[in-house]
Formats: C-alpha cells, structure tokens, sequence
C-alpha cells in the first residue's frame, strides 16, 4: 500500500495531532500549574481543585503549539515541511478551529476551579499566547512574549493564594525569564554555524537561575505556607545546580558544533528542565514528597518524548 493512500494517512492522523500539539511539552505546562498549586498551599488531596487548573494549562499550550503552526505554515514549507500541517497530515482549518477552541477553554476549565482569579490569569495567557503566535515572535520580543506564558502558566496554580509574597513573584518573573532564554536560543534550531543566539539564550537562562535560588532560599514568604528556612533547602539547590550543569552541558556540545540536531538537543533540554524548576520550588516551600509528584510528569514526558518531537 502506497504510503499516501488514505487508510494510512487516517492512520497517522492521531499521531500528526500529537505531534502538532508537542505532547511531551503540553506535559511539561502541566507542571507548571500542579506547582503554582502546590506554592500556595493548595493539597493533592483536591483534585476538583487543581484538575481543571492543571487541564487550562495543558489545553491553551495544546492551542499555542497549534495555532503556531498553522501561523507559521509558509515558514515550515521551507524549513520543516515534514511537520504535520505543511505535510499535509492536519488540515490548516482543524488547526486553526482547534487551536481558536482551546484558547476559550482554557479560561472555561480555570473557571471552574473555584478560584476568583484564576479565569483571568487564563484569560491573560491565552490573549499573549494569541499574541505570540499571530506575530509576536517574530520581532524582538518574541522570547520575553513566550517568557510571558510560561510565567503566567505557573501564576495560574499560584492564583489560588491568598495573597502571594515578593519571593513568589520573583519566581514567576526569572521562571518565564528562563523560558525566554530557550526561546531565544532556539532561534537558530533551523540554521548550522551560528552561535550568538546559542550564547545569548544560555546566558539568559543561567541568569534566571540564580534569580531562582535567590526566590526558593526566601520560601517561607511565597504565600505563607509555612515558616520557612535560614538557608535555601538542599533538595531545592541541588535540582537547581543540575538544572545548570544539564542546560550548559547541552549548550556546551551545540556551541561546538552548531548543527540544527545539537540546537535541537539543547532546546529540548531547556524545556525538560521547566519540570524540575518547577519540583525544585515545590521542595524548598513544601517537602521532598510534594516536589516528587511534580517531577513525576518529568518522567511522562521523556518517554512520549522519545517517539514525538518536543520542538
């Protein structure tokens, strides 16, 4: 049977979606907000509380990865025609109806989770994910936009707080800086023998690190969840060093060889990290036990990973 008869292509369908939607990384914004929910608080013991929290964020990112390819359709014509729209596996139409859909679910599910303000930090994230998309990331502030989602995406969790403390937003602020920076570097994912955007995105992103420490040594002030410690919590600094010593030791092998696999590893690398970012914080405001059921997504997503492409 020819590879372009339609029963194989109806056979592919599933997995073209999956790939347009990046699920290892919809996995990753999971986190994000399973996080937020957890700095604020909130118990594990809810899931009528965090679940829809938990599925805004995983469905406007689902939207953002599709209307960003629908968006960029002549773009993958010529760099990525391989990719399910320019393929021809995911008609531009569904992508758009699909990806405009999610963008008003989104803010529905956080809705629903009982917070106040919840719908509007949804509501906000899926009008800059719209702004990344529709254009956005193709000018010079394209990494602070997407910066701008993911930090709104771990605010999304936090939402639930009563009130939330200078560490808790500065958190929030070197977390969507870190995203920036893999943004930024994952500018030249298309290109061989360019470096500036590898240097500038890992700079930025090691930038945002010691911005985290400095947030999770201060953890009894994120939103009052508990007293705190003297010294940031050694689980919490030590998944934040190899964070470091991941993201530099990819970066390291792609400034060597700047081939767009290496670039690739590295953004991928990036975006793996968010995960344990996210578990790290979780450690120093709560506990070891708390921090591993956000890593636990970690694990989820390497493995889909290993079968769809995450960038």
């Amino acid at each position: 049977m020819p590879p372009s008869s339609p029963l194989m292509a109806d056979r592919r369908a599933p997995r073209a979606w999956l790939q347009l939607v990046r699920l290892p990384n919809v996995l990753t914004a999971a986190a994000d907000s399973l996080a937020g929910w957890l700095l604020a608080g909130g118990s594990l013991g809810e899931p009528r509380r965090w679940g829809p929290l938990v599925a805004a964020s995983m469905v406007l990112y689902a939207a953002g990865m599709a209307l960003n390819d629908a968006f960029d359709l002549e773009v993958d014509r010529r760099e990525r025609p391989s990719r399910p729209i320019p393929s021809g596996r995911v008609p531009l139409k569904a992508a758009f109806t699909v990806g405009f859909a999610g963008l008003l679910l989104g803010p529905l599910l956080a809705w629903s989770s009982g917070s106040t303000a919840a719908p509007a930090v949804a509501a906000g994230l899926a009008l800059a994910i719209l702004a990344y998309d529709a254009g956005g990331k193709k000018t010079p502030l394209g990494p602070l936009i997407m910066g701008s989602c993911r930090a709104l995406n771990l605010l999304l969790g936090l939402s639930s707080a009563p009130s939330i403390g200078w560490p808790a937003w500065l958190a929030v602020s070197m977390y969507g800086l870190f995203v920036a920076g893999i943004t930024w570097t994952s500018r030249s994912e298309t290109e061989s023998g360019r470096t500036r955007n590898l240097l500038g995105g890992l700079a930025v992103q090691d930038i945002a690190l010691l911005g985290l420490v400095v947030a999770a040594s201060q953890a009894g002030r994120f939103a009052g969840v508990k007293a705190g410690f003297p010294l940031i919590p050694v689980e919490a600094l030590l998944v934040l060093t190899l964070v470091g010593l991941a993201i530099n030791t990819s970066a390291a092998r792609a400034i060597r060889e700047p081939i767009p696999a290496r670039i690739q590893e590295t953004v991928k690398a990036g975006i793996f990290s968010l995960v344990w970012i996210d578990a790290a914080l979780v450690a120093a405001v709560r506990d070891v036990p708390h921090a591993a059921a956000v890593a636990g997504i970690w694990l989820a997503a390497y493995l889909i990973g290993r079968t769809i492409y995450s960038t």
